[in-house]
C-alpha cells in the first residue's frame, strides 16, 4: 500500500475516533468516561500514526555496509559517498527543503554518479580489463535512466520524482556493487593493492 492511501485511511479512522467522541459527549454528557475513553483513544492513535509515518519515510535511507566492501579503498570511499548522496536526496524529498536544495542534492548525486562511472571505467580501461564493454554497458544503461529521470524532474513530476530517482540509483547501485564491482576489484586490487593506488617496486 502507498504512502498517500495509508495516509487517507489514517486520516479516515482519526476523524471516525473524532465523531464518535463528539458523539458520546452529546449523548452521555461530559461525566460520561466513555467519550473520555474515545478521545484518549484519539490522541494515542494520532501519536501512533504520526511515528508510524515517520519511521515508514526513514526506512528508504540506506547505510554503508562492510557487505558493501568491494576491497578496493578508492572504489569502496566512492560508493559510499554516492550512498550518502542518495540518502541527501532522500532527505530533500521528505524535509520538503524547496525546489533549490531539491536541485542541488540532486545534480550532487548525478554529477558525482558521473564521475563515479568515468572513475571506475578509466581503471578498467588502465587495467586492461576482460569484462570492460559489458560493465561499462551498465553504466551507459544508467546514465540514459538517470537523464530520463532528469527530464520528468524538470518538465513534469518536480519533487514528486526524487524518492523515485534515489531509490532507483539506491536498489541498483547495491546490485551492482554486490555483482559487477565485486568481479572489478579483485582484478584491479591484484595490479595496484587495496588501496587503488600503484604498486611500489
Amino acid at each position: 500500500m502507498n504512502r498517500r492511501k495509508k495516509i487517507l485511511i489514517a486520516g479516515l479512522i482519526l476523524v471516525a475516533l473524532a465523531v464518535a467522541a463528539v458523539l458520546a459527549f452529546v449523548a452521555g454528557g461530559i461525566m460520561s468516561p466513555t467519550p473520555w475513553l474515545i478521545l484518549g483513544l484519539l490522541l494515542v492513535s494520532g501519536a501512533g500514526v504520526t511515528l508510524l509515518l515517520r519511521r515508514e519515510d526513514c526506512t528508504d535511507f540506506v547505510e554503508w555496509k562492510e557487505e558493501y566492501r568491494v576491497g578496493l579503498d578508492i572504489i569502496d570511499e566512492e560508493h559510499k559517498r554516492l550512498l550518502a548522496l542518495i540518502n541527501n536526496v532522500l532527505a530533500a524529498n521528505l524535509c520538503r527543503t524547496g525546489t533549490v536544495l531539491e536541485r542541488q542534492s540532486l545534480d550532487e548525486l548525478l554529477d558525482y554518479t558521473e564521475y563515479h562511472f568515468q572513475r571506475e571505467e578509466d581503471l578498467m580501461l588502465q587495467h586492461a580489463y576482460p569484462d570492460y564493454e559489458g560493465h561499462k554497458a551498465q553504466h551507459d544503461q544508467m546514465r540514459t535512466q538517470v537523464k530520463l529521470y532528469l527530464k520528468r524532474y524538470e518538465e513534469e513530476k518536480g519533487r514528486e520524482v526524487l524518492p523515485e530517482v534515489a531509490n532507483h540509483l539506491k536498489l541498483w547501485l547495491l546490485q551492482h556493487i554486490a555483482g559487477t564491482d565485486k568481479r572489478l576489484a579483485p582484478y584491479v586490487a591484484e595490479r595496484v593493492g587495496a588501496s587503488g593506488e600503484p604498486r611500489s617496486a
